[in-house]
C-alpha cells in the first residue's frame, strides 16, 4: 500500500503544476463571465453545463494522453519497474479523478453562485427550494459521472497500452490496435448489450431515482417527472466487472513485458 501511495504521490508532483493552471484558468474564466453577465446571470449556466461534460471525459483524455506519452517515450521505466502495473495505473486514475472532482466543484461553486444571486422573482420559486433541488439531482449526476469517466478511462488505458504493445507487429499501423479497442468498447458492447443473455445477467436488482425536493419545488406537481428513470443495480454491476477487466488486461500486457 505504501508503494502505491508513493506512485499516487509521483504522480501529483507531476501533474499539480498543469493541474493548478487548468482550475485557475476555470475560476478566472467563471469570474469573467460571471461578472460581464451581472444583468443576465443565467447565461452562466450554459458554460457551467459545457464544464460538467469536459469533466466527463476528462479522465478518459489523461489516461489516454498520458500513458500513451510514458510508453512511447520511457517504456523502460514501465517495464522495469518493480511494482505491478496495476498499481501504476490505478494511481494515475485516482489523480485523473481527483483534478475531474476538482473541477465539478468549481462548477458546483459558480452554479450556486449564480443561483443566490438570482432574485425569485425571476426565476419563479424560492431560491431555498431549488438549491435543494439542484443538490440532490447534481448528487446523483456527480455520481453517474464518476462512474462513466472511470469506465471511459480504462478502455482509454487499453487503447493507449494496446497502441504501444502492437509496435513492433504492426508498425506505423499501430494505431489499428487502438481503433479495434475502441470499436470493442462501443459497437461491440453495444451489440452484447442488446443480446438476450445481457438482458438476463443485468436486469435484476430494479430501482427508480426518487428526487424528495421536487415535492417541495413544484408542491401541485402531480407525481415526480423522474420516478420513471428505472436503472438496474445488474447493469451497475456489470459495468464495475468490465471496468475492472479492462483494466487488469491493460496491466498484464505491462507486466508480461510486451514489447512497448
Amino acid at each position: 500500500m505504501n508503494a502505491w501511495w508513493h506512485l499516487v504521490k509521483k504522480e501529483y508532483r507531476m501533474t499539480r503544476t498543469l493541474s493548478a493552471v487548468l482550475l485557475g484558468i476555470l475560476i478566472i474564466a467563471g469570474l469573467w463571465v460571471m461578472y460581464s453577465n451581472q444583468d443576465h446571470l443565467g447565461i452562466v449556466l450554459a458554460p457551467a453545463s459545457l464544464l460538467i461534460i469536459c469533466a466527463l471525459f476528462y479522465p478518459a483524455f489523461y489516461m489516454l494522453t498520458n500513458v500513451s506519452s510514458e510508453l512511447k517515450q520511457t517504456p523502460h521505466l514501465w517495464l522495469h519497474c518493480p511494482q505491478p502495473a496495476w498499481m501504476l495505473l490505478t494511481a494515475k486514475l485516482v489523480m485523473a479523478v481527483v483534478v475531474m472532482l476538482a473541477i465539478l466543484l468549481v462548477d458546483a461553486v459558480f452554479i450556486y453562485l449564480t443561483l443566490f444571486s438570482l432574485p425569485s422573482e425571476q426565476i419563479g420559486t424560492d431560491i431555498g427550494s431549488l438549491a435543494l433541488f439542484v443538490t440532490e439531482l447534481g448528487t446523483y449526476v456527480a455520481l453517474a459521472i464518476i462512474g462513466a469517466s472511470i469506465y471511459m478511462a480504462a478502455w482509454t488505458s487499453l487503447m493507449a497500452v494496446a497502441t504501444a504493445s502492437t509496435r513492433n507487429i504492426l508498425g506505423r499501423f499501430n494505431w489499428l490496435a487502438g481503433l479495434a479497442t475502441l470499436i470493442a468498447a462501443t459497437w461491440g458492447l453495444g451489440k452484447i448489450q442488446q443480446t438476450w443473455l445481457f438482458q438476463k445477467l443485468t436486469h435484476w436488482g430494479a430501482f427508480n431515482i426518487h428526487l424528495l425536493s421536487v415535492k417541495r419545488l413544484f408542491p401541485q406537481a402531480n407525481g415526480n417527472p423522474l420516478e420513471g428513470l428505472q436503472l438496474y443495480a445488474g447493469q451497475i454491476f456489470m459495468v464495475f466487472i468490465v471496468t475492472v477487466a479492462v483494466l487488469a488486461l491493460s496491466s498484464w500486457l505491462i507486466d508480461n513485458k510486451v514489447e512497448v
